[in-house]
């Protein structure tokens, strides 16, 4: 079987040559080898080595069955490695911006991920650290939030924080 992270290259190699040994618990030797085995572990259903290969924060948590479920509602098409920055075996820090290619099955409309992603070698091990999603934007309110001390939206008079704020 092709690796799914070969799919979009010249010269793809096989799974079993590729991202397998390192779901098998092989490290990866650079930045870039670890984003294509994570990539191809949304493509297998591999969740818990995506949960096992990052640093979480202290407030945040990776849902494994959020992951599976977007996973399992998508056909992945392929990975395409934009640019590089360090990462290598030598590094203790790397970049990786890429493209993950994929198609959604409810609508069958083809999408495209595209992220800038951070990785750190934590014991000579590497893990992604965070990722910038390109062209995510902030959520903007329609209207101004309304401040615990404004007037209550209802009219009653009363301050929004003892109304319809509690």
């Amino acid at each position: 079987m092709i690796c799914p992270c070969q799919t979009l290259e010249s010269k793809p190699k096989n799974y079993t040559d590729c991202c397998g040994p390192i779901h098998d618990g092989k490290l990866a030797g650079t930045a870039e080898q670890l984003m294509r085995a994570r990539y191809s572990a949304y493509a297998t259903l591999k969740i818990p080595f995506i949960s096992s290969t990052q640093i979480t924060h202290n407030a945040e948590e990776f849902s494994e069955a959020e992951a599976l479920k977007w996973a399992e509602s998508s056909n992945w098409k392929g990975i395409k490695i934009v640019s590089t920055k360090n990462g290598t075996e030598a590094d203790a820090k790397g970049i990786v911006e890429f493209e993950a290619h994929y198609q959604d099955k409810a609508s069958q409309k083809d999408l495209v991920h595209k992220e800038t992603s951070l990785f750190e070698k934590v014991d000579g091990k590497w893990l992604f650290k965070e990722g910038n999603i390109a062209g995510a934007q902030s959520v903007k309110r329609l209207e101004p939030k309304i401040g615990r001390n404004d007037p209550c939206t209802c009219g009653s008079g009363k301050k929004y924080k003892k109304c319809c704020g509690q």
